[in-house]
């Protein structure tokens, strides 16, 4: 026993003998002990976090022979420099300028050079802020950048590079040289100081458009981009994938200085940089999905955003200057064209060489792509229709569309993502006739006759595109048209996530379909979205309650579907139908009326069974439906239930109290007191739900919620100061924008204004709770706007006390 009391004391006095090198020499290896490496992490870090000890001790460290140590101590020097510099002296400052000098000199390792660069920028940043200069950097790294090793030279012009940006104008005087000098090392033989050397001088080019003289950017720029253009195409002859990216990437960042001077006094350096660029970007022998074809792209991209007036600018063709140089035709009379015509086929092409991919799992809103050569290019003529007439783009995307209708077939998924990409820039184009009917033909076409999956999901996202940013006029103007492609969307989206919804595949067309739906509801009026509704309630009301098929609905479809046994959407598929149905309610408003109440009816056997019609939480596994059903999450069926409850008092809003179901009304309220009382409910979505239901049935039945005020503005109150309290609110949860804490806010601001003089008993606490999330700096954006809006619309039982409206006389004004 005293054997092993002296062994345990004398471990101890190891360990608390272990000296800074030690441990960092502990950090710096791969592996080892926890506990060893515990003590160390925190000597290491006592020290760093100590000035007076730290910085020596790391430059000490530089000196170690362990190259491990020396990158660890080259990191953590960088963080300590910009830590302690304002209280450091001058000969601790110049101490590690001197060390980390040193050390790059001696550094043959590229992960320990990149280190210690990053050191040296901070230490240069540093030294120009406080007015300490660093004499000896420049003539050093200009001596490296001659030196016959190429991790010199590298080092060199990567430390340049980084401090032409991290200086700023302490850098103004050495532009030009360091212009030369990185355009000498374009052609250095190591290939990795070559490609320094060219984000060097996009860093540079970016510098000289901060600096902001107009003299030096026309001297200088055009000097960056001609030695970049050139560098790519010397680098595209050697298919050098990479080298021909940096390349394209720092011509972008050249293009971006919006001074025509950049291309020389007359321009005459466009053409050559749009021929290079289109090129690269059109180029087979590139990879298709490397970096080099979309970097080229992009920079397209960055000439149209900052000089589309010269790619607009007439110029004689080729032919025309030659016959010209020879003949007595003038240039007033000779043909011309522009660059941007002479770049939207190969655009185009381009753009259209790969279509959406089906397969994949939905991205953002559906779009599942690749990030190779032909998403670059939709991303470029997207930029082009943004920024340039839609004259000059428009019939290049529509071209195919047309030929595709003459020929009678369905158009490729290419030219419909084409279409997509343009139709923000092109929208007021997009809906006029001939170009409105055709393109309207053409996405329908696809979705209806196109036996290719990419193809439908390529309609549905143009469609998507349409609805969003010209979907009042088309709508307004081509509701024979636009209407039955809405109906045909919807219906494909319920059947895509009944027959194959389990996995992601079909995400990629159902949530582009939802997406259009929603914009076009949100844009249009009652008259014109009323004549989709006997075309989408059927799918969107057959979906909610646990899947659809065309033949399902009878002749009339408008009667109360019968779900199947067992339901085939999941909860988050279902979720989304009630989402996109309500959308519908609110947007034809009374319109609604004739379809309420079977929808009601529908929506009230889905919200007061557990899981929807027939039982979707079954455990009979003796086939893939019933399997799929047992592993539902109980949750997501729980959570449309309750939003099946928001759907019904959403119809009852749009149409009125008197044509929803006898009773229907009481149910919803009661299920809603019901989530928000109190240990009644832990899910967030039945309590949003919940606020939702008041909210909107208060617009119909006013005053008459006075007996349900009191609990629903306390439980909102109450989830709002929850909200403050953890400094956030509670994400959506499957579908619908607005959290819990959102739906709350939203319900008092209706609730107070809608049931006016009723409410106030209960005043107070609502504008208290609207108050505080409103001016909270913890509530989340949205939450405190969303509590903005409700505290403005919350003055109306004021204002009917002021001046004597309502329907409480004497009573109401004297309280």
């Amino acid at each position: 026993r005293v054997r092993e009391v002296g062994a345990t004391a004398s471990a101890r006095g190891r360990r608390t003998q272990m000296d800074f090198p030690s441990a960092l020499a502990i950090l710096a290896s791969p592996g080892g002990h926890a506990v060893p490496r515990a003590e160390a992490e925190s000597i290491v870090q006592a020290v760093v976090n100590d000035p007076s000890r730290g910085i020596q001790a790391l430059c000490h460290a530089l000196d170690s022979r362990d190259d491990g140590t020396h990158r660890l101590a080259a990191v953590l020097l960088s963080t300590a420099a910009a830590r302690h510099w304002s209280v450091l002296g001058d000969d601790a400052k110049a101490a590690m300028r001197q060390r980390t000098l040193a050390a790059l000199s001696r550094a043959e390792d590229r992960v320990e050079m990149r280190a210690l660069v990053h050191a040296a920028d901070i230490l240069a940043s540093r030294s120009a802020d406080d007015g300490s200069p660093w004499h000896e950097l420049l003539p050093a790294l200009d001596d490296a950048a001659k030196s016959a090793r190429a991790t010199h030279r590298e080092a060199a012009v990567l430390l340049l590079g980084s401090i032409v940006e991290s200086t700023g104008a302490h850098m103004n005087d050495h532009h030009a040289a360091l212009v030369a000098l990185f355009a000498a090392h374009l052609d250095d033989p190591g290939r990795e100081v070559q490609r320094v050397a060219t984000r060097a001088l996009g860093t540079t080019a970016l510098a000289l458009q901060r600096r902001g003289d107009f003299l030096v950017v026309a001297d200088l720029l055009p000097r960056i981009l001609a030695a970049c253009v050139d560098a790519a195409a010397r680098r595209l002859d050697r298919s050098d994938d990479e080298g021909v990216a940096v390349a394209a990437e720092a011509i972008a960042a050249a293009a971006t200085v919006e001074s025509d001077a950049i291309f020389s006094p007359d321009a005459s350096l466009l053409p050559r940089v749009v021929d290079v660029l289109v090129g690269v970007g059109t180029d087979p022998r590139l990879h298709p999905d490397g970096s080099a074809r979309a970097a080229a792209f992009d920079a397209l991209g960055c000439l149209a955003a900052s000089h589309p007036g010269l790619l607009d600018e007439p110029r004689p063709t080729a032919a025309a200057s030659a016959v010209t140089a020879v003949t007595a035709v003038t240039a007033a009379t000779a043909p011309t064209t522009t660059l941007a015509d002479e770049i939207m086929p190969r655009l185009c092409a381009a753009a259209a060489a790969a279509g959406v991919d089906f397969t994949a799992a939905g991205r953002a809103e559906g779009e599942a792509e690749s990030g190779g050569f032909a998403a670059a290019a939709r991303s470029t003529l997207r930029r082009f229709s943004l920024h340039l007439p839609p004259a000059v783009v428009l019939p290049h995307v529509v071209a195919p569309l047309d030929a595709a209708l003459i020929a009678g077939t369905a158009p490729s998924p290419g030219a419909l993502a084409c279409l997509a990409a343009v139709t923000e820039g092109c929208a007021s184009d997009l809906a006029e006739d001939p170009i409105a009917s055709n393109v309207i033909a053409a996405v329908a076409a696809a979705m209806d006759r196109s036996a290719d999956p990419g193809s439908k999901v390529a309609a549905a996202l143009a469609f998507k595109e349409l609805a969003e940013h010209a979907g009042h006029a088309l709508t307004e103007l081509f509701s024979h048209a636009v209407i039955p492609t809405l109906v045909a969307a919807i219906s494909l989206a319920v059947e895509h996530e009944t027959e194959g919804g389990r996995g992601d595949a079909a995400e990629s067309f159902v949530a582009p379909a939802h997406a259009a739906a929603s914009a076009l509801c949100a844009n249009s009026g009652s008259d014109e979205i009323a004549p989709a509704l006997p075309g989408v309630i059927p799918p969107l009301l057959g979906g909610a309650l646990g899947g659809w098929r065309r033949g399902d609905a009878n002749t009339a479809g408008m009667q109360v579907l019968q779900a199947m046994r067992v339901p085939r959407t999941n909860p988050r598929a279902r979720a989304r139908c009630l989402d996109t149905l309500e959308r519908f309610a609110r947007a034809a408003a009374w319109e609604f009326e004739p379809f309420a109440n079977d929808v009601v009816a529908a929506l009230a056997t889905l919200a007061t069974t557990n899981g929807g019609v027939g039982g979707g939480g079954g455990t009979d596994d003796r086939d893939d439906d019933a399997s799929h059903a047992a592993r539902v999450d109980r949750e997501g069926v729980a959570a449309v239930r309750f939003r099946a409850l928001a759907a019904m008092a959403t119809v009852i809003a749009a149409v009125g109290e008197e044509s929803a179901p006898p009773g229907a009304v009481d149910s919803i309220l009661s299920s809603a007191t019901l989530a928000l009382s109190a240990g009644s409910s832990e899910d967030a979505v039945a309590r949003e739900c919940a606020f939702r239901c008041f909210g909107r049935l208060a617009t119909v039945l006013e005053r008459g919620l006075a007996p349900w005020l009191g609990g629903a503005i306390a439980a909102a109150a109450a989830t709002l100061a929850e909200a403050e309290a953890r400094g956030g609110f509670q994400p959506a949860v499957s579908t619908g924008n607005a959290g819990e804490s959102i739906a709350a806010a939203e319900a008092l601001g209706a609730l107070v204004n809608s049931c006016g003089f009723a409410t106030r008993p209960h005043l107070a606490v609502a504008l208290a709770a609207l108050g505080r999330a409103a001016s909270s700096p913890s509530s989340p954006v949205a939450l405190r706007i969303a509590a903005a809006r409700s505290l403005e619309f919350s003055l109306r039982p004021l204002e009917e006390s002021d001046d004597g409206g309502g329907d409480g006389g004497g009573d109401e004004k004297s309280a």
